[in-house]
């Protein structure tokens, strides 16, 4: 294996990438793999990474991301969040792709996620998605008290995965 040769950041979405990649590869050809799971776990390390290496402090807009051509991930990718309701009525929705980053990172980071269940042909559970959340530092954990909220679907989370990715491949190493 070579050494790194760039920033660690880049280098480590690379190889989220490139392991992601097998992962589904494997998938359809039938191999019994955890491809959500996968998806997941490198989210969490990647968020993480990627917000506090590039995104912290900074704000870097749709339009940004957009004149970037970024496979025209961007487009279908604006997750703002979920509006007020009664259950959680301090729900803001965010609109910046670094504001999305930086939800996504406090939700891993802070565990507030919860697994979205689904049914396969077989009427087999199986995970189809996330929903994450964010609070504010100090308060419980409960719906009240919620300030951003999203369902992520799995196709939806792996294209936030590889946007990521691009994003870094475009963007200038700091």
């Amino acid at each position: 294996m070579e050494p790194p040769k760039q920033d660690k950041t880049l280098e480590i979405a690379q190889r989220t990438r490139k392991n992601l990649e097998f992962i589904y590869a494997a998938k359809e050809q039938g191999k019994d793999v955890e491809e959500f799971t996968q998806l997941l776990n490198s989210m969490l390390g990647m968020v993480i990474s990627l917000r506090e290496d590039y995104f912290k402090k900074s704000e870097i807009t749709w339009t940004d991301v957009m004149e970037m051509s970024l496979e025209s991930w961007g487009q279908r990718l604006q997750i703002e969040g979920n509006l007020p309701t009664y259950a959680s009525p301090k729900l803001k929705p965010v609109g910046t792709f670094s504001g999305l980053m930086t939800r996504l990172r406090n939700a891993f980071a802070h565990s507030c996620f919860d697994l979205v269940i689904g049914y396969d042909e077989n009427d087999k559970a199986k995970i189809i998605g996330v929903t994450v959340w964010n609070i504010p530092p100090k308060a419980d954990n409960i719906h009240e008290n919620r300030v951003w909220e999203a369902e992520i679907m799995e196709e939806e989370l792996k294209g936030l995965a590889y946007l990521f990715v691009e994003y870094l491949e475009k963007k200038p190493i700091r």
